[in-house]
């Protein structure tokens, strides 16, 4: 059959763009479950360490850094806070960077923390 007795470009049309959308649900399903996966293993991971191990400076840093990762994640994939408005992103962002940060800052300086916040 040709393509133009009887054939209608309609239906290809549509049948191509539904395929396309289902294709992109496919690999966005895969993305999300991939994601979701590694903030499992790190969440366990993360867990592990800081139950068995004592609570050196580098096992601090470690859970620091999962967290740190663990949120950037959370917050481009799973909030979908990737293409938002920066002034947003940013700020869900700076949370995840600033506390696993001061959590560092007050386990290596604890003295200059207790000094700073005593009245």
């Amino acid at each position: 059959m040709c393509l133009g007795e009887g054939f209608d470009m309609k239906i290809l049309r549509r049948n191509f763009c539904h395929d396309r959308k289902r294709r992109f649900a496919l690999t966005e399903r895969t993305l999300l479950i991939s994601v979701w996966l590694m903030l499992l293993a790190l969440t366990l991971i993360s867990a592990f360490i800081a139950e068995s191990a004592d609570p050196a400076v580098w096992t601090v840093l470690f859970v620091s850094v999962t967290v740190s990762i663990k949120g950037r994640l959370v917050i481009d994939r799973l909030m979908g806070l990737r293409h938002a408005t920066p002034a947003i992103r940013y700020t869900m962002l700076s949370y995840f960077y600033l506390l696993p940060l001061l959590i560092i800052w007050a386990l290596i300086f604890p003295e200059q923390l207790a000094w700073l916040t005593t009245l």
